[in-house]
């Protein structure tokens, strides 16, 4: 859960401009461990960080998905996070191209 929630809470970040959103409930240790993503995030994504973007991506979908088909009551919830999840690595592996321009 709290991986789900830091990949949330990058996806908001990044649609903000990058700024940590200040309504966060109180969970210290994903907020302090999301603060450095984002700010990397910002400034562009290293290969690492696409890997782990992209394999907590690939959990969430598969949670989703199993969610759906046993027909639990969280797999709209589990769509909506895999989604964000799938949409944050998307931005990520879109500046990954512009940081190696720079």
């Amino acid at each position: 859960k709290a991986r789900a929630d830091q990949a949330v809470a990058k996806l908001q970040a990044l649609k903000e401009g990058g700024a940590a959103p200040a309504s966060m409930p109180p969970a210290p240790a994903p907020v302090a461990a999301a603060a450095p993503a984002v700010a990397a995030a910002a400034s562009g994504a290293s290969k690492a960080e696409i890997a782990e973007a992209e394999k907590q991506a690939k959990l969430l979908v598969w949670a989703a998905e199993t969610a759906e088909a046993k027909g639990m009551p969280q797999a709209t919830m589990m769509r909506s996070k895999a989604d964000q999840a799938v949409a944050a690595l998307e931005v990520l592996k879109a500046q990954a191209p512009q940081m190696a321009m720079r």
